[in-house]
């Protein structure tokens, strides 16, 4: 069955109502009809099944037939706090973020970042990668929304949205300290940021701040990755290292 998103706000006792982007692909998209029955998700973490009713232009009326929480979300809360990419990189990132279980994504623009956004153009990234992010959610069965931040400068980045059981700052130019030697000191984590850089890298500078925040500085081995190839390997890696994959 088609699955949607239903904010707890418009579900009352056993009715729900649909409205907007999500009532725009109930409609035009798919072409479902009363009588049809949907899986919806809420930003609670119950899953609901529900039969159409009825609907018009503004708005569509479901009955709920049965609700339950589904256990797909992980236990890791993860924080991806990645550069800005050239072109639209990013957006692959967010959905597959999204698929791998991200809890929050947080993009920043940082010394070598290349995409300079005015503030009105990093409000409608923001806005896309949070579509990115629902239909991703829809995709893949999970039964919360990832968190996408709006777009910060590096400072605040690491001053202000620092938070997190263990904190991993991906550096190249780290040399000793790989993410083995981090699991094996601290093998229990309930959350968990991580931030990778730009395509240009990270300066010392931007790398000694983030050690004077709590941030372990880690290398990934030999090869150099491309930001979205080690935006995702990072993720990939604390899920099977302290999440659900694997």
């Amino acid at each position: 069955m088609a699955r949607f998103f239903l904010p707890r706000s418009t579900i009352n006792d056993r009715r729900a109502s649909v409205a907007g982007a999500e009532l725009e692909h109930l409609r035009r998209v798919l072409r479902l009809r009363p009588g049809d029955q949907i899986v919806a998700f809420d930003d609670g973490g119950w899953e609901h099944e529900a039969v159409i009713r009825s609907f018009n232009d503004a708005k569509g009326e479901l009955e709920i037939l049965r609700s339950y929480q589904a256990e797909r979300e992980s236990p890791l809360a993860a924080t991806l706090a990645v550069a800005l990419t050239k072109g639209d990189k990013l957006d692959y990132v967010v959905e597959k973020a999204t698929e791998l279980g991200v809890r929050t994504i947080a993009p920043f623009v940082s010394r070598y970042t290349v995409p300079k956004l005015n503030d009105r153009k990093a409000a409608q990234r923001a806005e896309r990668w949070r579509k990115i992010a629902l239909s991703a959610a829809k995709q893949c069965g999970r039964t919360c929304l990832p968190e996408v931040l709006p777009v910060c400068d590096y400072h605040q980045l690491i001053g202000e949205r620092s938070a997190g059981d263990l904190k991993l700052f991906f550096w190249e130019r780290e040399a000793e300290q790989t993410l083995k030697q981090v699991r094996d000191r601290q093998a229990r984590v309930e959350s968990v940021a991580l931030v990778v850089g730009p395509e240009g890298g990270f300066t010392v500078e931007e790398a000694e701040m983030a050690r004077a925040q709590g941030y372990t500085t880690v290398h990934l081995g030999p090869r150099v990755l491309r930001a979205e190839t080690a935006a995702l390997t990072v993720l990939s890696l604390v899920q099977y290292l302290w999440g659900d994959l694997g």
